[in-house]
């Protein structure tokens, strides 16, 4: 007989920087919130409904992680077996939500939230799908603290969001620094301070924003008095929840 087959979906619900995993009555390990898609369901909706119906969470899919046309919140597929369900097909996703507050269901007889999947005995794939959930936020925080930090022209924050060996890249560095890059907090400090200094009124608007692991990249309007929109896009390379990389790309 063939085994059976299933398309499902699990959420990595997260909150204040950690992870929501429940300990599965029937598999007797800890996994995030899912099951499978009913019929007629994308699974961005079964998404929605299973945590919902699990925890009593409402969940915000929020983070672009993909191309166009991709769910919002979508982490990655993986296959794994579901012990008498047969094989799971299964869609991952993360959501924000605004509470820890979880309402215990028939699925689980515990929760945590935490930090890192791997603080708990779950499977590998959870584990790595979880760190991404993670990281997906860090990343795309960073990136619009970056946007606000140049848009109001905050010196001290924009710098404080680099490594201290953290890099920046521009077209307009080319002519001026070795590999056309500004390395170490004291040169973007002076990069940024003469940027900033002689560009008033100039801000980048974001139009689109995309993570993907520990990169985060902005699709923007440069708006500038008495010059026409310019598109640009800003690449940034997060480690360690700071940025080690950022790129400028014009046109």
């Amino acid at each position: 007989m063939a085994e059976r087959r299933a398309f499902s979906v699990s959420v990595f619900a997260r909150h204040g920087g950690r992870v929501l995993l429940v300990r599965h009555r029937r598999l007797g390990t800890w996994l995030p919130v899912g099951g499978e898609v009913e019929q007629g369901e994308t699974p961005l909706e079964a998404a929605g409904r299973e945590l919902r119906e699990e925890t009593g969470l409402e969940g915000r899919f929020e983070l672009p992680l993909g191309v166009d046309g991709t769910p919002a919140g979508f982490l990655g597929y993986e296959e794994h077996p579901a012990g008498s369900k047969g094989l799971h097909m299964n869609l991952s996703f993360v959501a924000e939500v605004a509470s820890e507050a979880v309402r215990l269901s028939d699925e689980f007889d515990e929760w945590r939230w935490v930090e890192d999947p791997g603080e708990l005995d779950c499977p590998r794939n959870v584990v790595e799908l979880g760190r991404m959930a993670l990281r997906a936020g860090e990343a795309a925080a960073l990136a619009r603290a970056w946007l606000a930090a140049f848009n109001a022209r905050d010196l001290e924050a924009l710098c404080g969001l680099y490594s201290p060996d953290g890099a920046h890249a521009s077209p307009d560095l080319r002519a001026t620094e070795p590999h056309g890059e500004a390395r170490g907090r004291e040169p973007l400090r002076a990069y940024w301070s003469a940027l900033l200094g002689r560009s008033e009124g100039m801000r980048l608007d974001e139009r689109r924003l995309v993570v993907e692991g520990a990169i985060a990249t902005v699709e923007c309007e440069r708006i500038a008095p008495h010059h026409p929109a310019l598109p640009v896009a800003l690449s940034l390379v997060i480690e360690g929840g700071l940025v080690r990389a950022s790129r400028l790309y014009l046109g």
